[in-house]
């Protein structure tokens, strides 16, 4: 969830896009969001809802690989594996 916090820390390089939304998101966002804050605001936003569609895509591609190769792996446990993995490296 977005903050006024968030807005108020240093922020990586920017490149302006141009994209449409609906008018009423329009609305929305002029109405709840103060100017100045917006960009901040659009740029966490997206942020949060491509790390969930990241996550999902992952979960679905664990689930075809567990599918076509016959596991019966749970994804905990493949999880606790790849978890274990990574401490080993550090």
């Amino acid at each position: 969830m977005y903050t006024l916090a968030q807005s108020q820390t240093k922020t990586p390089a920017r490149k302006r896009v141009n994209f449409m939304i609906s008018t009423s998101l329009l609305t929305s966002l002029t109405e709840l969001i103060p100017l100045g804050e917006r960009s901040d605001f659009v740029n966490q936003t997206l942020e949060e809802a491509l790390t969930q569609v990241s996550r999902q895509k992952a979960s679905e591609a664990l689930a075809e690989f567990r599918k076509t190769n016959h596991l019966k792996t749970s994804t905990k446990e493949i999880l606790k594996i790849i978890h274990d993995g990574r401490k080993n490296l550090l």
